[in-house]
Formats: structure tokens, C-alpha cells, sequence
């Protein structure tokens, strides 16, 4: 039930960057604070995911397959990464339980998808044909999967690795001071 609240909350959000823009700015960031309320952890990971998705997307600008009614991405965008980031850090556990290559695929399909869904709404233009953007998209969109993958594996590991090393020393400690 937690996944499928998020992912609502999640839509919710995408709607509101995407037809409000910049207006929505306020309603972005409270709830990007109501994240952090559920999960600190949104506080490590956001801002890794967000700055990996600016990147990409900044690549796509200037490669002119993401155009914009500013010269520069718009922040609107920035807190649209960020609350993606968010949203696939409170599911995480969920994530972790499927195949990678079926998310890579969902993901290629989905974020493609989301785009096309964005230029429908008029948040963003493409100067490509629909076909080609498509497929530049979903291929950009399945590097952005995998890689968010691989990292949401690491930190969702890292924990527990961290953990388990610091008692095996504790445990070295207390069997050498006998």
C-alpha cells in the first residue's frame, strides 16, 4: 500500500511541475520536506539522483532534443529530478525486489513516455520527429534506470555493510581484550 500511496503522491507531483512550473515552486519544495519527514535518508540520495538527472537532461538541451522557453533548463525541471530521485528512494525496497533488466526496461519506456506526455502539456519542445526523440529518450531513459539502479543498490547496501563491518571490528576488540 506504502508503494502505491507514494507513487500517487509521485504523479501528483510530476503533474505540478510539469503544468505549473515555476509557479508550483512552493508546492515542490514542501513537499520535497514532507519526503524527509518519511525518510532522512531522501537528504543523501535526492540530491545525488537530481544532479545525475540535471546532467542528462543538460546534455539533451544542448544537443537540442529538450528545448525550453529559456535559455537555460528550467528549475522547474531541477525539482522534477529531485522529486523523481525522491520518489525512487521511498520505494527502494520495492525496487530492489525486481529484475534489474525489467526496470531498465519499464524505466526506458516510462521516463520516455513522461517526456512525450511533457511536450503534449507544452512543458517542452522537441526539434527531432516524434519517432527519433522517442527513441533518443528511451535510450537516455535506460542509462538513467540502470545507473539509478546501481546506485540505489549501493546505498540500500551500504547501511548494512557499515553495520556489519563496525560489529565484526567490535567483535576483533572485545575478543582481543580477553
Amino acid at each position: 500500500m506504502r508503494v502505491v500511496l507514494i507513487s500517487l503522491a509521485f504523479n501528483a507531483y510530476w503533474f505540478a511541475a510539469v503544468l505549473g512550473q515555476n509557479s508550483m515552486l512552493p508546492f515542490l519544495v514542501l513537499s520535497l520536506i514532507g519526503a524527509v519527514l518519511l525518510d532522512r535518508g531522501v537528504l543523501f540520495a535526492t540530491p545525488l539522483f537530481t544532479l545525475i538527472g540535471v546532467a542528462g537532461d543538460s546534455v539533451l538541451t544542448h544537443l537540442q532534443v529538450l528545448n525550453f522557453d529559456t535559455s537555460y533548463m528550467p528549475l522547474w525541471l531541477g525539482f522534477l529530478w529531485a522529486g523523481f530521485g525522491t520518489y525512487i528512494w521511498l520505494v527502494r525496497d520495492w525496487l530492489m525486489e525486481k529484475p534489474l533488466w525489467l526496470l531498465a526496461i519499464v524505466g526506458a519506456v516510462g521516463g520516455a513516455g513522461s517526456c512525450l506526455g511533457g511536450e503534449r502539456l507544452g512543458a517542452v519542445e522537441f526539434s527531432m520527429t516524434l519517432v527519433n526523440t522517442a527513441l533518443v529518450l528511451a535510450a537516455a531513459w535506460f542509462i538513467y534506470s540502470v545507473v539509478f539502479l546501481v546506485i540505489l543498490k549501493r546505498l540500500s547496501g551500504k547501511g548494512e555493510t557499515c553495520s556489519k563491518s563496525h560489529l565484526s571490528m567490535t567483535e576483533k576488540s572485545l575478543a582481543e581484550k580477553e
